[in-house]
């Protein structure tokens, strides 16, 4: 069955993670730091991240297929949010349909259903690209087709 609906993460998915901490390009941090990042940095806070170039041209290529595409991310904050859009805006204007943030991981697959429902698709059509192999495997009990990140940048 073909992807008619995709949804993609941002951190450690479309992005991978670098922020300065300390002086020092680190991967992450702890959710304090990264609430107090996202207030200094605000929609700047992914500046130091670059994009995962396998899965943007993944994303280009089922949108070529014709599936509508959608990012969807865990967010705390709005301003994390603004920073979200922003370097989606930046990285790859015009590929996404929508912008989605939920505040919990555990509320990704129940936005899936919700939208495929509202718009008459089957979940079956629909994936997930995802980083969190919980969240992978979530989406595909729920009949969603998981995809990890690894699956993309190793062309498995």
């Amino acid at each position: 069955m073909s992807t008619k609906l995709a949804f993609f993460d941002i951190d450690g998915t479309l992005s991978a993670p670098y922020y300065p901490v300390n002086g020092v390009l680190q991967a992450g941090m702890t959710d304090e730091q990264w609430l107090e990042f996202c207030r200094t940095y605000r929609e700047d806070s992914y500046h130091f991240c670059k994009p995962v170039m396998p899965v943007i041209r993944y994303a280009r290529e089922l949108r070529c297929r014709g599936a509508e595409l959608y990012v969807l991310s865990t967010s705390q904050t709005k301003e994390e949010d603004l920073s979200k859009e922003h370097i989606i805006a930046k990285w790859c204007p015009d590929l996404f349909r929508e912008i989605l943030t939920v505040r919990k991981d555990s509320e990704k697959t129940l936005k899936i259903l919700e939208i495929a429902d509202a718009l008459g698709v089957d979940p079956a059509e629909c994936e997930l690209v995802e980083d969190t192999y919980s969240l992978v495997l979530d989406a595909i009990g729920k009949g969603i087709k998981g995809t990890h990140v690894a699956q993309i940048v190793c062309d498995l």
